[in-house]
Order: C-alpha cells, then structure tokens, then sequence
C-alpha cells in the first residue's frame, strides 16, 4: 500500500491517492444469434456436462449426508471425480480459447465462460430439486409399507432439515465446485489467454469466486451478514438501502472530486489571471466515482488513517528517512480529513446509527433470528417506536419455537449504543464500506453475467443443434475425442533455417587430429536438436550439407497451434542454447566450437509438396528468404571483429532503393553470427499470435525498441521471446561506413541472457 512514497509534504487532493479504477469489458454483441434469433446456440461438450451433474450430486450428498440413499458408490474417491471434473474443464474452455483465436474474437471465450457457469449453477438447483424428489419418492413407498413406518418417520425428518437448510446446501455446493472452476481459470488457463489476448482481457478472479451466483435472493440479511459483513435496508424510503446507498457514495466521491477540480482552477487562475481559464466550478465526475466504487482496496487507501497511523509508528521504529515518514504523516492526515467528510454526511443522513448497530448486535442477534430476521433486530436497537411491535411478535411467535426470548441482552445493547465512541464509530464505517462496495462490486458483475447467461441457450436437443450448425450460428465447445479427428489441410507454414558457420573448416581440422568430424555433427547438432523438434511441433524439411532447415505447419481449423511464427522464434533460441551447451564442453576438450546463423521466415499459405520415391521435397519462397536471412557477409564480419554489443545480427543496405524495389530478393548485407533474424512477415504474424508489449530501453547508452511476449510450447509449458526492433542502415559497397538510415527494418530474436532479464524488467543496461 505504501510503495508509492514520496518526497513530498504538500496537501493530497483525490486525484493524488493510489486508488485503482478497474474495468471489465464484457459483451457478447458480435456474436451470431441463434436459430430463434434472440439467444446464442451453445452446446456444451456432453462428456463434460456428464462429469459437472457427477461431481455436483457428490458434493450436495456430502452436505446433505444423502449418500446412501442415492446410492452413490462409497469407494468412489472424490478426490479423482474432483480433479476429472477440472481436467474436462479446463480442455472444454481450452476449446474455447482456440476457437476466439481462430475467429479473434475474445467474445467467444467470454462466451464458452458464461456458459459453463450458466450450466454450473443451473444444475446445483436441479439436482437439489431432483434430491428433494427422489426423498419424497421413497418416503411415499416406506409409508405404503407397513414395514417401513419407522424408515418414513427418520426420512421425513431428514427431508425437513434439508428443506430447512436449503439455502446453506446451495451456497456451499456452488462454492465449493466454483473453487475447483476458479482454479482451472487462474491455475491452467490465465497464461493462455494473457499470451493470445494480453492480460487486459483476462477476467479477474472474483467473477468466478462470486457467492451471488449461490444465492436466490442476493438481498437476504443472513447472507449479506455472513459474506460480506454488511446489513442493507430493504425499503424504498431506507436511508441505506442498496440503490440509495451507492448512488450516495458516488456523489460524495464526486464532490470530493468537483472540489479539487476547482480548487486547482483558482489557484491556476491565482497564478496567471489573465491565461487562467474563465469557466464554472466542474460538474461532479460520475464516471470516475463509478471506476472508483468497483474495487474494494480503494476502500483503505482513501479513508483507512488507522492503518496508515499504524504503518507510520511501525516504520518509525524502523528508522525510515525523515522525508518518507512526513510523507505518510500527511498522508494518514489526509484520508482523516476523508474519513470525517464520509462520516459528517453519512451521520446526517442517518447511517452511521444504522451502521454501528450492525456490527454491535452481531454476538447476540443470531439468538433472535428466526423467528425475528436481522433488519428487526436492527430496528429494535436504534427505533424506539418499533420496540413494542417486536416485542409482542416475540410473544406471540414463542410456542412455535419452545423457547422464550428474553430483551434483557437488546436493551443491553441499546444502552451500549449510545456510549460508542465516535472513533470505533469511524472505524465501523470503514468496516462497512469494505465490505459494501465488495458487495457492490459482486452485484455489478452478477448482472452483467446474467444479463449474458439469459441470452445463452444451452441446447441438447439434436434437431435445434443440428439446425444451428446448418446455419453457422452454433456454438460448440467440445472435447478432442468428441470433434472430428481427421488431419486438416496445411494453410501456412514457417521455415526455420540454421547455416553452420565455418563446418569446412572444422572438418578439416578435426581430420588433421584424426578424429570423426561426421560424429561431432551428429552429436553436437544435429541428435540434440531432432530431439527438441517435438516440443515446437517442427519437422525436417532436409538436411543440405551444413544447414539444417526445418518448418512448422498451420493446419485450417486448428487454432490451439496456431503459434507457428512463435514456436519457430522458441526452437531457435533453443538451438542456440544448444550448441552453446556443447560448446562449453568441446571448449573444455580442446574441439572445434560451432557458430550458427538462423533465418525464420512465414508465408501464409501452403507450401508445394511432391515426392521422388518415399522422399519428400517441399517447394517454398520461404526456404530461399530463409537462407538469405541466416547468411553472413565476410567483409561485414571482418569490419565488425570486436562488436562489444550484445546483440548477433545486423543487417546493412548497399543496394539502391530502386534496385531493391523491382526484386523480391533480400539484396541485404549481414553479420549474423550465433543471431536469429525473422522477416517482417513473420513479426506480422508473430503479433496476431500472441500479445506483444512494446518496451524502450537504452543499451550501452543508445536507445533501442524491443517487444516481449510469451507463447505456449506443444506439450504447454511457456517460453519468453524478446525481439530487438532496428532500422536498417545504408552503408557505402565499398568502405562499408554508413552513410544514412533507411526506413525498412529488421528483426532480431535476443538471446543474450542478460540483456533478456533487464528488458523483461523494463529497465536499461
């Protein structure tokens, strides 16, 4: 909370507070509706909804104790249906995620999430009903036999506690298999889809983890006491109820805000009277208070001085500097100056008497609910008039429930009432606005859900799926084995190049010690990366010589590999850690070291394939640009021998615009020594496949422009890329100085170690 600490003394206005303003965009408005054109068609994967009804009536007849009259297997181990259950879950939202891929449409995944929660708490409260059922059913055939009287009595009993819980069995059901759905979100698919769609597209946590979604009646006192710590009036004329609540905290959020607007516009009118601009106090910023109501941390940050007050005695005793100390001393000042604000008008208004009750009561209330719900007690303790009422419906209610009430501990704490101090009064306020605008911020979000999960439309019948898929408005997300299983045909594909620098040399000088050189290849290039291929979903294309080129498919209808430009970046960072590891070794032997230089390069169509005998040979523009892009002018090594920098390729225009316009040949110039080039295409692609961050940064004083993301592997694991950006200079052909600097560019993939962790963190070597 106090990380943003800083020299400064002067008064904060809101503006200058840590408070965050989240926001969720969530729509489905660009989705195709479905066959009655007013839902979306969506059909769930069978096997999965299977698994969600398994795992559900486990779990009810856990919390119900109904295990054996539903004769569930008792062997069964929960633990196995749980973690089946979350596995199915995580490959039907999987389906999800590629299908949003393949359209780009980030809508689809919103999508197959409404869905499934849909579906997930439609069937808590079916298989709740049908429990309630099957109870009856067998309690009707225990009566008709005159054996079974007893059986039917203990039944009855048992059904007539579950009725009476029902609202606590559905909201630990829907909690507790909204857990496992939370992992499955955060755990296994939140890099998923943070590396297709950027993180700001990633719902957060607490849409999923949402008690509303367990509820009937998201306004019932017992419920909003226990989740989140808050009691709400229900009238329309209820100082705190919910509408008028929130729209009262907006207001003093955005007088607060207006107040400072127009407190800078004095004193910049003060400064310069004749530039200041002559306009009328702002007018309060809803919008802004809006932003501010929907995350709970705001909460503390602007009125929590008791906590502030704490941190600054703590820190003292730490000896901080003088300079932050003062900071936060103004600082915890001025959430107080906050805090009296909110408790002045919410003191005016009649809350804050509200408020205090709420929290005072909260030991002994449960002793009068039932028959009494908590909005009474709380009317009794700060409502004279209503005293008499509660008391004779105490009195009336007291033969149902065998037992008396007495108003000693009530009348107790109307006496206690009045003698809280206004400090705990101020902290029953914080305590309040916590938890309320947690609530509000649930309540928010449930509606925007709903609203999408009522114009879902789970279909199961196979005429309507059928009809829907005739005509491209439905909406599947299965499992694997449930979609067709035959190969799709090629629609792009990424040729990855790797040119051994020197190999004629290192022939002839390991034949000169007598030793193999074929082995070396083997052992030291080629065995070690044929074994990494299967991780990148790469294959050989050939081997010609002392190059290795290698390509990477795209397949129609595919998504969940459409990373080809990604991977292919992935397996030559690889190669070259590679080599670099058998290197090291060879170094320590005294044999030949091996420099590479590998060009990537992407067409986004299918390459031509023909056979002579049981060889394939493929046919691509790639493989020629790939060969250029990993090769390495010997004048332009020579004139860059003790290049300190830690990058391994440049590149160098010599020809003139017009010459390079009229070719689709690179005519470019390269020092590419243990570097990986990929072309502009390629970049293109790469940028539609994952989520690229830009990141400036300056390198031994010069700045350069890098991007940073990060793509899953084949078997799931996920690997960072850093591409330096440059522009290409001009050179003379013959000095090989430069002489200016074009517009075209080029790409690099970073490999230096170093250099990769400070661009990760943002900062400059």
């Amino acid at each position: 909370m106090f990380t943003f600490l800083k020299n400064s003394f002067k008064p904060l206005s809101l503006k200058e507070f840590p408070i965050k303003t989240p926001e969720i965009i969530f729509s489905l408005n660009r989705l195709a509706r479905g066959v009655d054109n007013i839902r979306y068609d969506v059909h769930l994967s069978p096997d999965f909804c299977k698994a969600a009804i398994k795992i559900i009536t486990q779990i009810i007849a856990a919390h119900t104790k109904s295990e054996e009259i539903l004769g569930l297997d008792k062997s069964a181990n929960p633990g196995k249906e749980k973690d089946e259950f979350k596995r199915l879950c995580h490959e039907v939202m999987m389906d999800g995620v590629n299908k949003a891929k393949l359209r780009r449409d980030i809508q689809i995944d919103y999508l197959v999430q409404a869905a499934i929660i849909k579906f997930l708490t439609k069937s808590i409260r079916d298989r709740y009903e049908k429990l309630i059922v099957h109870f009856k059913n067998i309690i009707q055939q225990y009566e008709s036999s005159p054996h079974k009287q007893e059986e039917a009595g203990q039944l009855k009993r048992e059904l007539s506690e579950i009725l009476e819980k029902k609202k606590k069995i559905l909201r630990n059901t829907g909690n507790e298999l909204f857990q496992h759905l939370t992992e499955v979100q955060t755990k296994e698919l939140k890099e998923m889809r943070e590396s297709n769609f950027g993180a700001e597209a990633v719902l957060p946590d607490h849409i999923f983890s949402n008690p509303l979604f367990h509820v009937e009646d998201i306004a019932d006192d017992f419920f909003t006491i226990e989740e989140y710590d808050i009691l709400l009036g229900h009238r329309l004329e209820d100082t705190d109820n919910y509408n008028t609540l929130i729209t009262f905290i907006k207001s003093l959020l955005a007088e607060i805000a207006s107040k400072d607007a127009a407190a800078a516009l004095r004193k910049a009118s003060a400064q310069n009277p004749d530039s200041a601009p002559k306009t009328p106090s702002p007018e309060p910023d809803n919008q802004n208070s809006d932003a501010w109501t929907m995350e709970v941390s705001n909460i503390d940050m602007l009125f929590n001085y008791f906590q502030s007050w704490e941190r600054l005695q703590t820190l003292k005793k730490q000896k901080w500097t003088k300079n932050s100390l003062l900071y936060l001393k103004n600082y915890a000042r001025e959430q107080k100056k906050l805090l009296n604000f909110f408790y002045r008008k919410f003191r005016k208004k009649g809350i804050i008497e509200r408020i205090t009750a709420t929290y005072e009561m909260q030991p002994v209330y449960l002793e009068y609910c039932p028959p009494l719900v908590p909005q009474l007690v709380s009317e009794f303790l700060i409502s004279p008039k209503s005293r008499r009422g509660i008391k004779t419906r105490l009195k009336r209610l007291k033969p149902y429930y065998e037992k008396s009430f007495s108003l000693r501990p009530l009348r107790d704490l109307v006496i206690k009432l009045e003698k809280v101090r206004v400090r705990t009064r101020k902290a029953y306020l914080i305590r309040f606005l916590n938890g309320f605008i947690r609530y509000h911020r649930d309540v928010q979000n449930y509606n925007m859900l709903k609203e999408a999960m009522d114009c879902i439309n789970l279909t199961t019948k196979e005429d309507i799926i059928s009809l829907s898929r005739a005509n491209n408005t439905l909406y599947e997300f299965l499992l694997p084995h449930e979609r067709e299983s035959e190969e799709k045909p090629v629609i792009s594909h990424v040729i990855i190049k790797a040119d051994v620098r020197g190999s004629t040399d290192v022939v002839h000088k390991m034949k000169k010690k007598g030793l193999n050189p074929a082995t070396y290849f083997s052992l030291n290039f080629f065995d070690p990366i044929t074994e990494i291929l299967p991780d990148y979903g790469a294959v050989k294309v050939c081997i010609e010589g002392d190059a290795y080129i290698l390509s990477i498919y795209e397949r129609e209808d595919t998504p969940e590999d459409w990373y080809s430009v990604a991977r292919a970046c992935g397996l030559a960072i690889s190669m070259l850690s590679v080599i670099q590891r058998y290197n090291t070794k060879n170094k320590k032997y005294q044999l030949p070291e091996l420099e590479l230089g590998i060009g990537i390069t992407y067409r986004d169509n299918a390459p031509t394939i023909f056979f002579d005998g049981d060889n394939q040979i493929m046919i691509s523009s790639a493989i020629n640009l790939a060969d250029r892009l990993s090769g390495c002018s010997k004048a332009v090594r020579k004139k860059m021998a003790g290049n300190n920098e830690p990058f391994n390729l440049y590149v160098f225009q010599t020809a003139s615009d017009e010459e390079i316009a009229v070719t689709s040949d690179d005519l470019s110039l390269r020092y590419n020594v243990n570097g990986i080039e990929l072309d502009a295409t390629g970049f293109k692609k790469l940028s539609e496949e994952i989520d690229l961050k830009p990141v400036e940064a300056s390198v031994q004083k010069k700045k350069h422009k890098f991007y940073i993301g990060k793509f899953p592997t084949v078997t799931g694991t996920y690997q960072r890329l850093v591409i330096r950006e440059s522009l290409i200079p001009r050179i003379d052909a013959d000095t090989l100085e430069i002489t200016d600097i074009t517009d075209r560019k080029y790409y690099e993939l970073c490999t230096n170690t170093k250099l990769c962790e400070y661009i990760k963190q943002g900062k400059s070597i």
